[in-house]
Order: structure tokens, then sequence, then C-alpha cells
């Protein structure tokens, strides 16, 4: 039986059939573009939008201001928005495309039209290797060694824009409006439709389309563009194009001459190399960076030391080689795994744990210390294998992102016996997270220092991204965040699985040959050996040789929710050039990299890729609303706030 798809989280498809190799919608009864679909984008969009004149002149600009931004209605098969970035590329500007499609196409269907177009488009290899399931909301791809963002919208035109405004500050410099035909879909045609793209316009901001209906033509001339008509004889007799003739959204000023950030773990890191893609300097403060340390210093947790006020520098260095602390292999993390807990329903939190992975799972690969081994999650008992049956057969619908394995395909795929099926995530893998570290902050915009980070300076944006420690800055005070210590055991086997297995605990190859075998939730710690021990208890009746423990802490929030976005006062007022990513718990290798994108995107101006829902998910902003209700949650980690016992295993 095919997957049934999950209503309001995954978006139906198109439903095509081909003619003369071309694709016919025939939900609209309209083909998608004419045989000569390159040469029809050129003349009906391009040139009248005077794509290529804009290009050049943002070429001429330092980045980021070196960035053409094209709106689209109307995603369809791609094809505009790989002509407008070859355009922008031979240009030597970046394109920020952002794009809407309510009947998206499937994975095959996409896949066939992009090994037919790929041969004089090259850059369709590349999107359609990266294509995204049908999940609806926002899905952002980034192409051509990072020149090329694609920002798309699966869902409604009405939807998108409505998610874009008051959000993407920085006002889109042409509109291509490529719908089906008025008389096939009339809800891409609406007047209410043009006044949003009007208020996400600025002065000389160009719109084209392909239609010359003439109630098209007055109603985008009410929303303040000044239109004409555009011979395309002999191909058809013609078509709109027009200039917005109002003042319309202002430009955000300049974007900052530097960014610092505190903290050079995963979360740091990742908001860095957003900030480097885009053009932006940044200086990454840690005093014990992992980019120089592949160690990982096991640290006195945080209700062993001194309160936060009588704690100076804001970290600690690791202390120095001595008889009670050894280097050693034991002291090293060898290995972390990307994979999520997904939610079989249209919640926010659903949306937002699949929307996470999937950012993730994009943005490292390729990346140095990203092993694409795929993971194999399994249910911790007969319920947990029916949920994770559900979530299969409701997100599956989405594409090929994810599949249901019985038990015989399970066994087989991880090369390890395993008790029931389980939920298979091909983009999912291992994590040497020094090396993807040192990937991420590689960038010669990044500037590493390794000391902590001296007062914020309140006239240029800074990032708190230091787990736990970012408590110790005033802003953040009342960020409802603790430590939350774990454990991971190194075991020599035999023969270890191919791929990680993750479930109640989890099993994860290394690249030494080893298995890890981790990890413990310690809301109070736990004695080594007794760690050891429930780390130990998946290997039952396999053969191993116990090789070595690491522990060390994630940073938790109170609604095990990770946090991102600027910090707020206690009146709920942003506070100016003060934002934060913390709070990501033992999901940090799938949530910084999306968090990142947020913070990156509220600092430049555009619209963050998630919908709004999601936003306020992440956002600080929340624990204020929460306190100003139910004051503040001071003991969360311990007993029933927690959500857990002392005893809790993941």
């Amino acid at each position: 039986m095919s997957p049934q798809p999950e209503p309001g989280l995954v978006v139906p498809a198109a439903r095509v059939r081909y003619r003369d190799d071309q694709p016919y919608s025939l939900d609209y009864q309209d083909i998608y573009h004419a045989a000569d679909g390159a040469a029809e984008v050129e003349r009906v969009f391009v040139g009248p939008c005077r794509l290529d004149e804009l290009a050049r002149r943002r070429a001429q600009a330092a980045p980021p201001a070196d960035t053409v931004r094209v709106g689209e209605l109307g995603f369809g098969s791609g094809l505009n928005f790989v002509v407008a970035a070859e355009r922008c590329l031979a240009a030597g500007a970046r394109l920020h495309f952002v794009s809407c499609e309510a009947h998206p196409l499937d994975a095959a269907d996409f896949a066939a039209i992009a090994r037919a177009r790929q041969g004089r488009h090259p850059l369709y290899a590349e999107l359609a290797e990266r294509y995204p399931p049908r999940l609806a909301g926002w899905h952002r791809r980034v192409l051509a060694g990072g020149r090329i963002r694609l920002h798309l919208w699966l869902g409604t035109a009405a939807d998108a824009l409505a998610d874009l405004a008051g959000r993407q500050r920085q006002p889109i410099d042409a509109w291509f409006l490529d719908g089906f035909a008025p008389d096939r879909n009339p809800e891409l045609w609406e007047p209410a439709l043009f006044r949003q793209i009007a208020a996400l316009s600025t002065a000389g901001t160009t719109v084209a389309t392909f239609t010359a209906a003439g109630r098209v033509r007055r109603a985008l001339a009410e929303a303040g563009f000044a239109m004409s008509r555009v011979d395309q004889r002999p191909h058809k007799r013609e078509s709109l194009a027009g200039t917005f003739a109002a003042r319309g959204l202002d430009a955000v000023a300049a974007p900052p001459p530097r960014v610092t950030v505190a903290g050079a773990g995963i979360a740091g890191a990742a908001v860095a190399a957003e900030l480097a893609a885009a053009g932006v300097p940044v200086r990454l403060y840690d005093p014990s960076p992992l980019w120089e340390q592949p160690l990982l210093w096991e640290r006195p947790p945080l209700w062993e030391r001194p309160p936060l006020w009588e704690r100076s520098p804001l970290w600690e260095r690791p202390p120095a080689a001595n008889q009670d602390n050894p280097i050693t292999p034991a002291s090293r993390m060898p290995v972390t795994v990307l994979h999520t807990r997904l939610l079989p329903d249209p919640s926010p939190a659903a949306a937002l744990r699949a929307h996470a992975y999937l950012f993730a799972a994009d943005r490292v690969r390729g990346l140095p210390g990203f092993a694409a081994t795929g993971t194999l999650q399994l249910g911790s008992d007969p319920a947990g294998t029916e949920r994770l049956r559900t979530v299969a057969e409701r997100l599956g619908a989405a594409g090929p992102w994810l599949a249901w394995c019985e038990r015989a395909d399970a066994a087989a795929l991880a090369d390890w016996p395993v008790p029931d099926g389980g939920l298979w995530l091909p983009g999912g893998g291992t994590v040497d997270l020094p090396a993807l570290i040192r990937a991420l902050t590689a960038s010669d915009r990044i500037e590493r220092v390794p000391e902590a980070l001296p007062a914020p300076d309140p006239d240029a944006p800074a990032v708190l991204a230091c787990g736990a420690w970012t408590r110790e800055f005033e802003p953040a005070r009342y960020l409802e965040i603790a430590p939350i210590g774990g454990q991971l055991d190194v075991v020599a086997v035999d023969r270890p699985p191919r791929l990680p297995l993750v479930g109640r605990g989890y099993l994860a190859p290394t690249a030494d040959g080893t298995l890890a075998a981790g990890s413990t939730y310690e809301y109070r710690p736990w004695d080594p050996e007794e760690a050891t021990r429930a780390n130990l208890a998946q290997l039952e009746g396999h053969a191993f040789e116990w090789r070595y423990r690491c522990r060390g802490t994630r940073t938790v929030s109170s609604d095990r929710t990770a946090i991102a976005g600027p910090l707020f006062d206690a009146d709920g007022r942003a506070a100016a050039n003060l934002y934060v990513s913390t709070g990501h718990g033992s999901a940090g290798n799938v949530s910084a990299h999306l968090a990142a994108a947020v913070i990156a995107a509220q600092i430049l101006g555009d619209c963050p890729p998630l919908a709004r829902p999601l936003e306020a998910a992440l956002s600080p902003l929340r624990f204020r609303l929460r306190q100003a209700r139910r004051g503040f949650r001071r003991s969360f980690p311990v007993g029933a706030a927690s959500g857990g016992t002392n005893r809790s295993h993941r």
C-alpha cells in the first residue's frame, strides 16, 4: 500500500503527463512552458525584467550587496530559476531566488526532467540531487558553491506571500509571475496577491508575466506597477511587464562590517559559516575551540561549579595534562550521529523536526567530517515501532527522504541483527564533530580567536552560542537552559554495523573501526561505571571488548526545543544586535544548522528558511511570554518538570 500523506504537512504532488517530452499539467490542463523553454524564459522574464543589467550592476558591489533577489509565483519545473541563476552567474552576481509551488513535481518526475535538461543547463543536475521532499513550508537549497540560493515554499502562493510579509525586509528586485493561465488557475492571479507583491517591492522593482490578460494588467497597475505590453511575435502576440512606481519597501541598511560569535561548538561554527557564506566577516571566539582540540575535555558540570557571578572568564581552558588528567584516547568523542525523531502529525513541533533534519542533511553533505551512511531508527518497544511505521506511512508520501524497512531488510541494511523493522533515513550519517567544525570555519572571512568573548559591542551584532554558559551574559539570564550530562562508551567488535542504529540509545560505527554505544541522559551525574553498564546493555548477546568512555554535557531548554534568534527584554522588546543559538540538547547536529540560517537571515534582512510559526517556536521570546504567566522555571532539569527520570537514556 502506498504511503498516505499527512494533511497539512505533505503537499500533494502535481499530476503530469508528457507531450513530446514536455511536461503537461493534468490538474490545470496547461503546459508548463513552450517547447523552446529556455528561450521563452529569456524573452518573457529575463529581458523585460532587465535581469542581465541588474546582475552586472550588483556584481560591482562587495558581498553581500552583490545579491540579486528574484521572486516567483509558480516554481513548476524550475526552468525560470535555472535560467536566472545562469544569467547571474555569468554576470558575477549572487542570486537569492524566492519561489512557491502549490503542486510540486514529485522527485521521480523532477529527476526525469532534470536529466533531459542538464546537458544544456548543468545546474539541473545539482538541483535534482537536492530536490526537497513535498513537505509544506520553506525549503532552502544553496547551489553553485554558495552563489545561488533557492528559497522555495511548498504550498499556496497566498500562504507564501503572507509568510514573507514583515520577515522579508530586503525588497525583491524582480518578480516572475508564472502560474498557469488565469482561466485555468485563477487563485494565482487575484488582486490581493499583487498587493502583497507590491508590499515586498521597492521603487524600480520589475515584474513580468506570460499572460497579457487585461484584468491582470489592471490589477498590477492598481497595486502600483506601471505596466506595458511586450511584443512576443511570432511566438504569441504579447506579454506583460512593468516597474514598481511607488516608494515601497526600503532596503535594509548596509550589512554589518563584522559579526562576533561566542562559542565554536557546532552552534557557533554553523552561525559563522552562514554569515561568511553570505559575505559577512565573522570573529569567532572560544578559549578551547574544537578546531584546535580534537579531545573532549571532561569539565565539571555546572552544578559542581561556582555560581555564575563568581566565575571568570567566560569559560576555563582545559587543564594541563597531569597524573590526574592524562591526555589519552579516553578523552576523545569519536563520533556523533545526524538523525531526528519525527512525529506523524501536522503540529509545529513535527514540522520543525522534519525541516531541521532536512536542512542539516543538505547543509553538511559533502563536507569533511560527515559520512553519509544513512541512519536506521528502531523502536524502543512494540508501541514505539508502530509509531515509526506510522511516521513512514504519513511522511514517506512526501518523497524518498525516508522509508520503512521490515526486519529482514533493516538487518541487511545495517549488517547487524535487529529486533524488528525500522525507519530508514538515507540522508543521515555519522559526524566527526571537530572535523566538521574545522570545515565550517575554514572561510577566510572567519577570524578564529582562541579567547573568551569580551563584552559584546552594542553597535555590532553578536551571537551567543556557548551552550549553558550563554546565561553568563546578563541579557540571556532569563533563558531556561541547563547542562545535561552524558556518557558514551567505545568498544571493539568483530563486525560493527555499517551504519548508526538509533532508538533507545544508539550504536554508531567510528572511523577507526570501533563502535560507540551511547548515550546516557543524566539529570544528576551518574557513576561512570553505572553509565557504562547502561550503554553496553545495547550489546547484549554480542561479543565485544570495552575500550574507553567519554563524558560531556549538552545544553537543554525547559521545553526541549532549541533556542535561536534575538534576545528580548522583560517588556518583550528585542535586544539590539544580540542573538543567541543554544538549547540544542542531543540534537545539535540537526537543529544548529537551521538555527544558524535563521539568525543570519534576521541579521541580513531576508526571510528565514522556515515558516513563521516555526520561527516563533525557536524564538527566545517564548520564555519571556511564559514567564509572564508562570514565573521563571528554575529546577526544570530534575524531577517531574524534566519530562523524565534520572535514568533517562537516549
